[in-house]
């Protein structure tokens, strides 16, 4: 791979396979205390399996969902060049789409995130800025290229995701459109440095 061009997944790509993992987290407990309902015959223990089983199922097919939501589109990868982009300078990007003739992403969106910690258990996402941009769609063999060149504006924050700070801060390149009376995300987090 090109050392100036980085590719990036979508941040949907792990989305239900991250939450059916979580799921089966909670399936031990709910073993345990079947195991447990059945050996002692406590009707406790059986009524907190079934709590925890109806729990695994609800999120596991929160999981199922989210992966076929995803595979309707399938991997979607954004290609950067430069691998990063720098405040003030021009970048030019490529979302790889594996279907042909694919017409039904008019803009993409270009967004600054806050991430404050307000207090110890409370959190809040703030849009900090937002701009749109029509790429311009290229039709190859068998998938669509939607090829973008954006500047991130001069006195905008770089992306800082220092583990124990308060304010985080990411930018995002993203789309949406519906397909089948579902609305289809994909967004991608970029690097953005001074």
């Amino acid at each position: 791979m090109d050392e100036f061009k980085s590719v990036i997944n979508s941040e949907e790509k792990n989305q239900g396979k991250g939450i059916q993992i979580f799921s089966m987290i909670f399936a031990i407990p709910a073993i345990s205390l079947f195991y447990s309902a059945i050996s002692e015959q406590s009707l406790g223990s059986l009524f907190g399996a079934i709590g925890f089983s109806l729990f695994v199922a609800l999120m596991y097919g929160i999981g199922f969902f989210q992966k076929k939501k995803y595979n309707k589109l399938g991997a979607t990868p954004l290609t950067l060049t430069p691998s990063f982009c720098t405040i003030g300078s021009e970048f030019s990007g490529s979302i790889e789409i594996p279907r042909t003739q694919f017409n039904k992403v008019k803009d993409l969106s270009i967004t600054s995130w806050k991430y404050t910690k307000i207090t110890n258990d409370s959190y809040q996402f703030e849009k900090v800025w937002e701009s749109t941009i029509t790429p311009t769609i290229k039709y190859k063999k068998n998938k669509t290229m939607l090829e973008f060149i954006f500047t991130i504006p001069e006195g905008s924050k770089p992306s800082y995701n220092g583990f124990f700070s308060k304010n985080k801060h990411h930018w995002e390149v993203s789309f949406e459109f519906v397909e089948s009376m579902e609305n289809i995300k994909r967004s991608w987090r970029i690097p953005v440095k001074i």
